[in-house]
């Protein structure tokens, strides 16, 4: 599948100067001689191999480039937020995950109610803001899919929803466990993608039924890593009827590269039917913290919280995550990483002759020849994790998450040796 990669790609390959300039700064965000310039560096001109890797989180020896995880690391400010939190674990915290509510509401702008605060219960008063934190966005999912992909009104509870085919799945398969574990009739409907890759949004219209429940739009898409625009989604989202919730899942957003690309937020806020979920474990680097949020109606965030676990959200957690949001200088260097290193893959690729899918993620979809599945196996039987499907679409793909320079550069001399035999 042959794509136009100069999209998206910077104007000029990276160089030496253009990676120091790229990662300007960096050595002072710098907990360890894990994230020091001169580690990331010290490999540019002299590639290692995959046993002298050792990345941040990682054993030593492997390249873990499989689970799109954050290669650098969480936010220096989180850290130290993290360590200022510690000491007070013996205490309840009941208004950290308010705080974190507030906190998200504030970055993306949206617009606060008048809440009730009751004296001596402050800990206790709602944000006011249209959010709902929980212990990684995958819960909201399942919850999203408890609440609005199945009707429970009746003796026999039924749903239909409906998802990109490739994509990333996480709404179906908690749909298909809640239909045997409960017997539930749940469809599942998992539409093509058009021959770029991305949500074919009028064959989703098409598809809708009057048995249609909830629609996923995950965007940036994974495994694809394509985007749609504003406009596209706006406009999909008037044509739905508004008894079908859309859940548009942004767990790639701050990859996006495009400038002044305008989220779903907004249509978040405008429409009754429009829940927006994001997650901390991606652009923030703290997946092992498990944090998440969905922005949407009040009622819906009231509702998905009163059924969730907001008070199970540990403080640290909450106060890691209010100081990630508040470092964006830190986001900003972490897409320049991670646009320096897509930019030498796609380069690299483009030598070993190899079509892949210019991502708006942190990964790349790759077209490797053959069977992705057994390359994959190969590759991490080199202690290079990646990822492939079973999917028809995409059999002779594997998905590359973006590493660190080192990480990608070994990675590239173990995947040329197999793609050349």
């Amino acid at each position: 599948m042959k794509q136009k990669k100069e999209a998206i790609k910077s104007k000029n390959p990276v160089t030496r100067r253009s990676f120091i300039a790229a990662t300007a700064g960096i050595g002072s965000l710098s907990l360890s001689s894990k994230l020091s310039l001169a580690e990331i560096l010290k490999s540019n001109n002299n590639p290692l191999n995959v046993d002298q890797l050792h990345g941040w989180g990682e054993a030593p020896g492997v390249a873990g480039i499989g689970y799109n995880e954050n290669p650098f690391g969480p936010s220096p400010r989180a850290l130290r937020a993290i360590n200022e939190a510690v000491m007070d674990v013996n205490r309840y915290d009941f208004g950290a995950y308010t705080k974190l509510e507030k906190a998200v509401g504030e970055h993306l702008g949206l617009t606060r109610e008048k809440v009730d605060v009751v004296p001596g219960r402050e800990d206790f008063a709602p944000s006011g803001y249209p959010v709902y934190v929980e212990g990684g966005s995958g819960f909201i999912l399942n919850q999203i899919v408890m609440n609005y992909g199945i009707k429970w009104n009746s003796s026999n509870p039924t749903g239909e929803i409906m998802e990109i085919d490739p994509g990333y799945g996480g709404v179906s398969r908690a749909a298909i466990s809640l239909r045997d574990l409960m017997g539930a009739e749940v469809k599942i409907r998992r539409v093509p993608a058009t021959t770029d890759l991305k949500h074919d949004l009028k064959a989703m219209l098409g598809a809708i039924t009057n048995k249609t429940t909830l629609i996923v739009i995950t965007n940036p898409n994974n495994p694809t890593g394509t985007i749609l625009s504003y406009d596209e989604i706006k406009h999909f989202v008037d044509a739905v009827p508004k008894n079908i919730m859309i859940l548009i899942d942004e767990a790639y957003i701050h990859f996006v590269r495009e400038e002044n690309y305008q989220t779903a937020v907004k249509l978040a806020q405008e429409h009754k039917n429009v829940i927006v979920t994001r997650t901390f474990s991606k652009m923030y680097g703290m997946a092992g913290l498990r944090v998440g949020y969905a922005v949407g109606d009040p009622l819906i965030m009231k509702e998905l919280r009163t059924l969730g676990n907001s008070l199970g959200v540990g403080s640290i957690n909450c106060y890691a995550a209010i100081a990630a949001l508040k470092d964006e200088a830190y986001v900003r260097h972490v897409n320049r990483l991670t646009n320096a290193s897509k930019d030498y893959f796609y380069e690299e690729l483009d030598n070993l002759d190899l079509n892949y899918i210019p991502s708006h993620s942190s990964f790349v979809l790759v077209d490797v020849k053959q069977n992705g599945g057994v390359l994959a196996r190969k590759l991490r039987a080199k202690n290079i994790k990646v990822r492939a499907y079973g999917n028809e679409i995409i059999e002779n793909y594997v998905r590359f998450t973006i590493g660190t320079l080192d990480e990608m550069q070994a990675m590239v001399g173990v995947l040329s040796r197999e793609i050349k035999g």
